[in-house]
């Protein structure tokens, strides 16, 4: 009888160390996550599609999970990259200036190559084809942007407007900001705007449904991975730009074969990213007044 009661006290202890070990380490395993936070340009479903294959060649890489953080908006990304919630994060060139503009320990990763293997790109004021449009015209015209912090949202058409001697804030103007660069799109060609500001690249998919360039901006800096210095180390922060730095799909038939199932964005390779590559950008905030954040 006092063997068995020794057995069941031994069993009983060994289940409360157990308990008490495991309640040890869940915090630590949670914290041990890398946050990965991707640009709000697409769906949860999009972006868990494209994006999850390319978190789990770095999990495997780094040996630590990866969590995938959705943001609606990019406002909302950058507040949680500034408080700590996100660790690594896909951004466009404006939302790098301004969120390098006030959190410092936001730092330039690597930068993503297009399939043409350039990381520079370029953004388009658009119109619809016929519309006998004079930006010089007293009449008001109106203006779809994306985002506000996008780069070829306000930015880069109120760059454009002003190489005419006009502006967004001028009567003759009125905008509104429809989200994503296919919606721009979109509503130029059924009439609800004017004109409109998105990516050269995917003003060209609609030509044939008679979305016309007016003007296109300079080269802009690509998109970037960047790292909170906040929440990871150095070392951290070196082994994932390693880890991409590997992968050259254009030149190693193994890294592309690694890589086909990445999404389009990121898919095509990467080169070391710089602080002063996005100077270019800081130029026209300036010149624009853009409000950052």
């Amino acid at each position: 009888m006092l063997q068995r009661d020794l057995s069941s006290y031994m069993i009983l202890r060994r289940l409360i160390l157990t308990f008490l070990l495991l309640a040890q380490l869940a915090p630590s395993q949670a914290e041990d996550k890398i946050r990965f936070a991707p640009l709000p340009m697409e769906s949860l479903e999009t972006m868990t599609r494209e994006y999850l294959p390319f978190m789990d060649y770095l999990e495997k890489g780094m040996q630590r999970p990866f969590e995938m953080v959705y943001h609606k908006s990019y406002e909302a990304l950058l507040e949680g990259f500034m408080a700590g919630k996100i660790d690594i994060a896909y951004l466009g060139p404006l939302p790098y200036v301004a969120l390098k503009s006030k959190y410092d320990a936001t730092k330039p990763i690597v930068e993503f190559l297009d399939e043409n293997a350039q990381t520079s790109y370029t953004c388009a004021l658009v119109k619809f084809a016929g519309d006998p449009l004079d930006l010089n015209a007293p009449a008001t015209k109106k203006v779809a942007l994306t985002q506000a912090l996008s780069t070829c949202g306000y930015l880069s058409v109120e760059s454009l407007l002003q190489n005419h001697h006009q502006s967004l804030e001028s009567p003759s103007f009125s905008y509104d900001y429809v989200d994503s660069h296919d919606k721009v799109a979109l509503k130029v060609i059924l009439g609800e705007y004017r004109i409109g500001g998105l990516k050269t690249q995917i003003a060209k998919k609609y030509q044939h449904l008679g979305l016309r360039i007016i003007e296109e901006t300079g080269p802009m800096p690509g998109f970037l991975l960047v790292g909170n210095s906040k929440t990871l180390d150095e070392a951290t922060l070196q082994k994932i730009r390693d880890l991409i730095l590997r992968m050259n799909p254009q030149s190693n038939p193994q890294a592309k074969e690694i890589t086909k199932s990445w999404g389009p964005k990121i898919k095509n390779g990467a080169i070391p990213a710089q602080d002063s590559d996005y100077d270019s950008v800081r130029e026209k905030c300036q010149a624009t007044k853009i409000k950052l954040l």
